[in-house]
């Protein structure tokens, strides 16, 4: 057996090593994605209750009902039944968003068993590529059989690992970009309220004002889709799940009929708040970043350090 025939079986134990981390990487992300999906299932089955019950208190409203009869005698049954209606309209939004948010890690689940379906014959061809390896060690009578297997063994390991890592770099990058994108809108329809609510606005301001919450709001859920395909990523690395930034929905509804100094105000704290969450989620993400390079340049160093030790034993052999 000659050295190129021992260096091609010691890459085939490699590749196998690798592919066979990879499948057990994506069962481990499957759960995860497979959990994530569990809540969203609950999220939307109790939007879905809350929408049922706004379109309820609206149809009480619209027909005779006890409830009409005393909003009636009150005087404000129309301003009561716009209201619910609203109500409803924004009840029935939060249940779209749900919906493709769960939409969303139903594909991300199919994906991932997809791949992982695609590597299902790993640990067989992973054991026959080391059982060849180790029957053309034993027939050149090497001494150093045992660790050759164990470095291509590590090797595909870490191979796998530093792939994992990179993944989880371009989610990272992903979650930072939206980020980034939603605090600029957040920040141009801050501007709008703060004129809103100090300078009289107008028609025209209030409509680009709610024009740029709901761009906001857009795009803190595209954060948040960032964040969940981050949190499967790191699923396998030991990282912990990052919390998203949410807007309430209902927000510009609330905002359009109740326009007076303490709905805007309300607006101008909310945007507060999710501008500080989001500073802080960005802090986050920032430290995140510096672990992963940290990983990263530990794995290639180790995956450096099997190279050396791989190529002198079978130099010498």
């Amino acid at each position: 057996m000659t050295e190129p025939d021992l260096a091609a079986l010691a890459e085939g134990v490699r590749a196998a090593a690798e592919a066979r981390a990879r499948h057990r990487r994506l069962g481990v992300q499957l759960d995860a994605a497979g959990a994530l999906v569990e809540s969203r299932r609950g999220e939307l089955a109790e939007l879905q209750q809350r929408l049922r019950i706004e379109q309820s208190d609206v149809r009480r409203l619209e027909k005779l009902s006890p409830t009409k009869i005393w909003a009636t005698l009150r005087g404000d049954a129309a301003d009561r039944l716009v209201i619910e209606r609203a109500e409803a309209d924004a009840a029935g939004l939060a249940v779209a968003g749900a919906q493709a948010r769960l939409d969303s890690s139903l594909a991300d689940t199919t994906r991932l068993r997809g791949e992982r379906d695609g590597l299902h014959g790993a640990d067989g061809e992973y054991g026959a590529a080391l059982a060849a390896y180790e029957v053309a060690l034993r027939a050149t009578g090497g001494r150093d059989a045992a660790e050759l297997t164990t470095i291509a063994d590590q090797l595909g390991v870490a191979a796998a690992r530093r792939r994992e890592i990179a993944e989880a770099v371009d989610a990272l990058r992903a979650a930072k970009a939206a980020l980034d994108e939603a605090l600029q809108r957040l920040d141009s329809a801050g501007g709008w309220s703060t004129y809103d609510t100090f300078f009289g606005g107008g028609f025209v301001a209030d409509m680009i004002k709610h024009s740029n919450l709901s761009e906001a709001t857009d795009g803190f859920t595209e954060v948040n889709r960032a964040l969940e395909r981050l949190s499967t990523e790191l699923a396998d690395l030991g990282g912990s799940t990052v919390d998203g930034v949410e807007i309430s929905d209902t927000l510009a509804v609330f905002d359009v009929l109740f326009d007076n100094i303490l709905s805007d105000w309300m607006v101008m704290d909310r945007i507060s708040e999710a501008r500080a969450s989001a500073e802080r989620l960005d802090d986050r993400l920032t430290q995140l970043a510096e672990h992963l390079a940290t990983v990263a340049a530990e794995t290639s160093t180790r995956i450096g350090t099997l190279l050396a030790q791989r190529e002198a034993i079978l130099t010498a052999v």
